[in-house]
């Protein structure tokens, strides 16, 4: 049976598609050799394409709760995902963007512990679903899924400990976003010492990385644009001096 998250989540609107990412085999492992997917072997990929249901959500559905016992695992193959830790007053601290090859729920799916943290969708997203059950005869046969939720979870983990040190160690609000900001740049493709990226995320959930409100993001991206430590066309970001902009969380 659905959880109560789920359920509604369904009843906002999902989209079910087949059950089939692509058109043939061949194709679903050729997406999924820049993934972490990538470590399966082609009969694995094949046996996880056929248990897969593709489903499209839209913006602000939610895929799972905080402490909820999941019954299915999510792979993304498309769109943003975003994994958030809820406090005490329904603030809530983003810890990771999940994007393209992610699994999200293996760990949970494969243990039976509950969910460590919440999922949102942030954009129009292509999800694949597979039950627990199913998932756990693939983990079976395939021992190696283990490897995989180990990874994911360390994954997430990593991201965690950097936005806790970003909100911990700085009383500087400025300082925690030009640091953010140095993270999502060394992530993309550098030229130099500059970088460029699309900024997915709005004012307020920039803000909920860095434990800060929306206007304290907005006054402080102006504030770096007049000093020329970003530069912002749209929804594009540039930072044309990673030093530069380092330079001043190390001063200011």
């Amino acid at each position: 049976m659905a959880s109560t998250a789920t359920q509604a989540a369904f009843n906002s609107g999902w989209s079910v598609r087949t059950p089939h990412l692509v058109s043939s085999n061949r194709e679903f492992r050729s997406w999924a050799t820049n993934t972490s997917l990538g470590a399966l072997s082609a009969e694995a990929l094949r046996k996880l394409e056929s248990i897969m249901s593709i489903v499209d959500y839209n913006a602000g559905s939610i895929l799972f709760l905080e402490q909820e016992q999941l019954n299915r695992v999510f792979v993304v193959l498309s769109g943003d995902v975003r994994l958030s830790l809820q406090g005490i007053g329904g603030k809530s601290l983003t810890i990771r963007i999940a994007r393209r090859g992610a699994l999200l729920g293996m760990h949970s799916a494969l243990f039976g512990s509950l969910s460590e943290w919440s999922a949102e969708i942030l954009y129009p997203s292509k999800i694949a679903l597979i039950t627990r059950s199913d998932f756990l005869r693939f983990a079976q046969m395939y021992p190696e899924v283990y490897r995989l939720a180990t990874v994911e979870l360390m994954t997430t983990l990593r991201h965690t400990c950097a936005s806790l040190h970003i909100v911990g160690l700085s009383s500087c609000v400025r300082k925690r976003l030009a640091h953010q900001l140095l993270v999502w740049g060394e992530q993309c493709n550098k030229t130099g010492d500059q970088t460029e990226f699309r900024m997915a995320l709005t004012h307020a959930q920039i803000a909920e990385f860095i434990g800060v409100t929306r206007e304290t993001v907005s006054r402080g991206l102006t504030a770096f644009k007049q000093l020329g430590l970003v530069e912002i066309q749209g929804s594009m970001l540039k930072i044309p001096s990673m030093t530069a902009l380092r330079k001043y969380t190390e001063h200011n």
